[in-house]
């Protein structure tokens, strides 16, 4: 047995604790605390885990880590220094909704006007050769008696037509870009509807356990990102383990789908190594890292 392993002992004994109220107040396993005790550091997780169930052992007992680590740090292993740099939130770019753009085309209005226009050429030209054909001689329409051309009537009626046509040509693209403005309009609605996400609301930081309220959606998909060493369990509401993370080491992704429960407690040991994804959302820690590295972050479906 290690001096640090026999100190901690002898004061958990006098406060008369056993090592499974000592599991209870700090959530460590007990087969890691009987290794801390007997100074069998290589049974546990890794360097960072080794002291971090240090600390959370000596603050049971209501003793100074500080101090502890002073006297005893030397036995202990020391972790390796991280040299992987990780990007910083802001540099995260979240993907870009593209916007379907639609065009009206209005060649359809040109090309009928174009065509009303050559009918109407056409009608006047036979009018012109009917006219004549009965004239074989080369007697003017003002010479022969038969026949009788209103010029005025003609042009009057071409005109109107022609006006009409282009009234109802002008009418056309008028509901055609009010028709693409509202399905326009429509399209993007949906793409917000679609876009939008449920983001955790934080309802309390106390005692570095922080609360998040999830009541807004029916996914509870929580996914963990390691760039380092760090001790990992979830817990329900009762503190009974969902997920015991001890296989998990730096680099290793983690997704698991908590839908069906209410209640959801990650035991985060060390916070500068672990990313936390909600529902595929980033989640920030309410208290930076670099001041508290083990934290608790409860995920609950509060009722209204």
């Amino acid at each position: 047995m290690s001096e640090l392993g026999h100190y901690l002992k002898t004061k958990r004994e006098e406060k008369e604790l056993s090592l499974e109220k000592l599991q209870e107040m700090t959530k460590i396993q007990k087969r890691y605390l009987t290794a801390i005790e007997e100074g069998n550091y290589d049974a546990l997780p890794g360097a960072f885990y080794t002291r971090a169930f240090v600390k959370s052992y000596a603050e049971a007992l209501e003793l100074e880590p500080d101090e502890v680590f002073e006297t005893y740090g030397n036995e202990l292993p020391q972790p390796k220094q991280q040299t992987t740099d990780l990007p910083s939130r802001a540099e995260r770019a979240r993907p870009k909704v593209q916007k379907k753009k639609r065009k009206n085309s209005n060649i359809f209005p040109v090309l009928m006007g174009i065509l009303f226009l050559i009918v109407v050429a056409a009608g006047v030209y036979l009018v012109v050769q009917g006219t004549g054909g009965g004239n074989p001689g080369g007697v003017s329409p003002e010479d022969d008696p038969s026949i009788e051309v209103d010029s005025n009537d003609e042009l009057d009626s071409t005109e109107e037509n022609e006006e009409n046509e282009e009234e109802e040509s002008q009418e056309e693209p008028s509901e055609t870009d009010a028709s693409g403005e509202e399905n326009e309009s429509e399209e993007k609605e949906e793409e917000e509807e679609e876009t939008e996400i449920e983001t955790p609301e934080l309802v309390s930081t106390e005692n570095r356990r922080s609360t998040f309220d999830v009541s807004g959606t029916d996914e509870m998909i929580i996914k963990i990102e390691l760039s380092g060493d760090s001790y990992l369990d979830a817990q329900d509401k009762d503190g009974n383990i969902l997920e015991d993370f001890a296989g998990v080491s730096e680099g290793d992704q983690v997704e698991l789908d908590y839908s069906d429960e209410e209640y959801v407690k990650l035991n985060i040991g060390n916070t500068t190594a672990v990313t936390v994804l909600f529902n595929g959302e980033e989640i920030e820690y309410p208290i930076e890292p670099s001041e508290v590295v083990h934290q608790h972050l409860i995920f609950e479906k509060q009722s209204e």
